[in-house]
């Protein structure tokens, strides 16, 4: 806390120093003066200059994310401090890490702990958060829990996609990009122009590319239906990490008046991607991971006396820390098909009161599919192998009587450790109307909420599960694992009141304080359950609970000239409880100090925001796999302090350069399990100590006919970090489940905006990952030790057509 106190003290006396947003990108614009553009941003509901408001919000523009090469939630990775994103192994759903609280979860029932909004609309559920976007106007990524303006389940903090109006007027934007991997993407955006008081525009996208990685299982089908009807039959993609999307938005305005404001939107988005290869490293310490190594001897893949396990004859090809060009995966298409509408109004009653309404319905469909997270779906095996192996201390005519007539397994059969099969499906309703007031030396924004959801969702659990003739069948061993099929359905409301005061004391001095009260209502009906041991629930009821949260916010704001703003803060944030496995959780809290300044000198050629925050953690949600059953739990207390900052120049015509910097210390006070405080020996995983950016653009003097050839350069740091929550008692495979510390750095360079023919022509070239940096982003501990390792250098080109 001291450290904390020191960076407050040197920030609040270096008035030339720094603070929090910014816009990160490389590609900032500069004003006629050569200055840096400002930037309006809503990070507090309203529109205010980002520079001024007292929050730590980093902005991204649409020529950022354009020169950034950023399409969805996912690329936003390390373009703000202390913010990484990446996925576990689908491509469909977002693990979003703020200031050391990490968010991301296929499951219906569990909530997210990063809130992801779009034009002011919050995404219940994180499957389906990452939809492609055809057209954004800018992205903010607030950092702290955001829990009075923008709700609940935000304790990291908020994501804000906000997608460009129509202008009117009529014009064309066409682009085409191609790359290493079969990659195409194309990207059209048609405005009309203006009929009466109606705009309208049109956008669509395809974006397209290979898997990085042969999958040696592919072509080869699976058959679920003895396990749940409706998965039927399933087959092994022939590339892993693949993807093709399309994707639509409509946008209307109409102005009907100089005071009144509609808004329409529309989007959608069909996802056909395969997941991330999983490779295998071992077993787990536990008593399931021990049957997987005696399991893995017979197939050849034996552990040596260190720990490493080497690959063998019988089938697995999956085994190492470096990405492999092939491995036998047993991972099918994930298609997600996300859509939603969103009507907002706008109502300037007069000078002192405008109301807002935001009315919104969207959902997805996740359609079945199978994802190897064991990486042991090309494991072959036979009955007798795996009797050997299972019936000591059983009676062996048991084990026999396993595979029964035709379920008799043959030689290219196989067994997954691990079998994990789901689909979802999300339907949400919301309903928000706000008003805003600015009269005299005070401004309020105020408003009320409400959420409704319904969710259902099926998964398939097999725990050393054996698949015979293409077929994965039930056996006596179902009963001994936990395997099974879990059905349930998640109906969650949520009514909230909420209002923020500002009450501008001096023309120096700003005193805020706001609050939000929440009541959620959660029914969760389990139809069955697998895996339930430890559950106080039972299987064909309906279970409901409720919340009641006060959240708070608290700002002093002082500005001692017009180009530096200082304040300091706390803030709360609240994540609803809920039940996943049959066993409930309770929800968890986070109480946040901050102090930041912003400034900007030079004419505002130079910007350098910096941050301090400290964070009191309670009643954590964890994440565990138990006997490879995913389980949440509230595993104690923690405290999380740490600094950003954030920098951008133009120190002379043409040249731009940002750069920012994020340090987070996280530590347990109490983690318990089985009633025992673990909290010395648990490993804070996916939270990087360090993170940091540097990146610029040079535009060069325009040519005589118009048009400018452009440079972009960008680099990311990430310090290492721990894959596993708790250490496997095997030292060389906890020392191969640590991401090291690398560097990814990135290129673009073409000529832009060359006018032909009454159009205006752009094509670059670009590579991303330049050197080729190998590294795993996710490690499941379920059964194996799997690590699930990140694309590596892709490059292309562009061309881009305006008219």
């Amino acid at each position: 806390m001291k450290t904390v106190y020191l960076a407050a003290a040197s920030m609040l006396a270096i008035t030339t120093a720094p603070a929090h947003a910014q816009d990160a990108a490389s590609a900032v614009a500069a004003e006629s003066s050569g200055g840096l553009e400002d930037i309006v941003v809503t990070a507090q509901r309203r529109e205010e200059n980002l520079q001024r408001v007292p929050v730590a919000v980093t902005a991204m523009t649409a020529a950022a994310l354009d020169n950034a090469r950023i399409t969805n939630v996912n690329n936003l990775s390390g373009y703000a401090p202390n913010v990484q994103i990446s996925n576990q192994g689908q491509q469909s759903t977002p693990t979003i890490q703020i200031r050391g609280i990490q968010s991301g979860t296929s499951d219906n029932a569990v909530d997210p702990k990063v809130g992801i909004y779009l034009d002011g609309v919050y995404i219940g559920r994180s499957v389906g958060a990452i939809f492609d976007l055809a057209d954004l106007e800018r992205v903010e990524m607030l950092r702290g829990p955001q829990g009075t303006l923008f709700g609940r389940n935000s304790t990291g903090g908020a994501i804000s996609l906000i997608s460009a109006a129509p202008t009117g007027e009529f014009g064309i934007s066409q682009q085409l990009s191609y790359g290493n991997y079969n990659a195409f993407r194309s990207r059209t955006i048609v405005n009309l122009p203006q009929f009466g008081p109606l705009s309208l525009k049109v956008s669509y996208l395809h974006d397209q590319m290979e898997g990085d990685t042969r999958n040696l299982l592919g072509g080869k089908k699976i058959d679920l239906s003895l396990r749940q009807p409706g998965f039927g039959t399933l087959t092994y993609a022939n590339r892993l990490g693949e993807k093709n999307v399309d994707a639509v938005q409509v946008a209307a305005r109409i102005d009907a008046s100089d005071n009144l404001k509609i808004d329409y939107r529309f989007d959608y988005t069909d996802s056909n991607t395969v997941g991330r290869a999983t490779q295998l490293l071992g077993p787990t310490g536990d008593g399931t991971g021990a049957l997987a190594g005696a399991i893995l001897q017979f197939q050849g893949a034996v552990p040596l006396g260190g720990g490493v396990i080497y690959p063998g004859t019988g089938g697995i090809t999956n085994l190492g820390k470096s990405q492999l060009d092939a491995v036998a995966n047993a991972s099918s298409n994930e298609h997600v098909v996300t859509q939603g509408h969103n009507l907002a109004i706008a109502w300037d009653v007069d000078d002192v009161l405008t109301v807002k309404t935001i009315t919104a319905y969207r959902k997805f469909k996740q359609d079945p599919y199978i994802y190897d997270l064991g990486s042991t779906g090309g494991l072959r095996f036979s009955a007798a192998q795996l009797g050997a192996v299972l019936a000591a201390g059983q009676d062996p005519a048991a084990i026999a009587g396993v595979f029964a007539g035709a379920n008799q397994p043959g030689p290219n059969d196989s067994l997954f450790t691990l079998l994990t099969s789901r689909s979802t499906r999300q339907k949400q309703f919301s309903q928000e109307v706000q008003f805003i007031f600015n009269w005299d030396r005070f401004d309020l924004t105020s408003g009320v909420f409400y959420f409704h959801e319904n969710s259902p969702a099926t998964s398939v659990l097999g725990i050393f599960q054996p698949v015979v003739n293409g077929v994965v069948v039930p056996t006596a061993l179902d009963n001994v694992f936990g395997s099974g099929v879990t059905a349930t359905r998640a109906v969650n409301d949520s009514i909230a009141g909420y209002g923020q005061l500002t009450w501008h004391a001096t023309d120096q001095i700003d005193v805020a304080f706001g609050a939000r009260y929440t009541i959620d209502d959660r029914a969760t009906s389990l139809f069955s359950v697998a895996g339930a041991a430890g559950s106080t629930l039972v299987p064909g009821q309906t279970y409901k609970t409720s919340y009641e949260k006060l959240n708070y916010t608290g700002i002093l704001t002082y500005r001692p000239n017009d180009d530096v703003t200082t304040y300091a803060k706390i803030a709360t944030g609240y994540v609803a409880g809920g039940i996943l496995g049959a066993i409930p959780y309770d929800p968890e809290s986070l109480t946040s100090y901050e102090v930041g300044v912003k400034s900007k000198m030079f004419d505002n050629r130079v910007r350098a925001n910096l941050s301090a925050f400290y964070s009191d953690y309670k009643d954590l949600q964890i994440q565990t796999f138990v006997g490879g059953v995913q389980r949440f739990e509230n595993a104690g207390k923690a405290r999380i302090w740490g600094i950003e900052g954030e920098f951008q120049a133009a120190p002379i015509d043409g040249l731009t350069i940002d750069a920012n910097f994020g340090y987070t210390n996280f530590k347990y006070k109490e983690y318990m399990q089985g009633g025992v405080n673990v909290a010395d020996r648990v490993n804070v995983t996916y939270t990087p100590k360090w993170t940091a950016r540097l990146g610029g653009q040079y535009d060069f003097p325009e040519f005589a006919n118009g048009g400018n050839f452009f440079i972009n350069v960008d680099s990311r740091y990430r310090s290492a970090v721990p894959m596993t929550a708790f250490p496997t008692n095997n030292p060389v495979v906890d020392a191969l489940l640590v991401t090291k510390k690398y560097v990814l750095a990135d290129a673009r360079a073409g000529v832009a905006s060359l006018p032909i023919s009454g159009t205006a022509i752009g094509i670059s070239g670009w590579v991303k990952n330049i050197f080729n940096v190998d590294r795993a982003t996710f490690g499941p501990t379920a059964v194996n030790q799997v690590i699930v390792p990140d694309r590596g250098r892709t490059y292309g080109i562009d061309l881009s057509v305006k008219f």
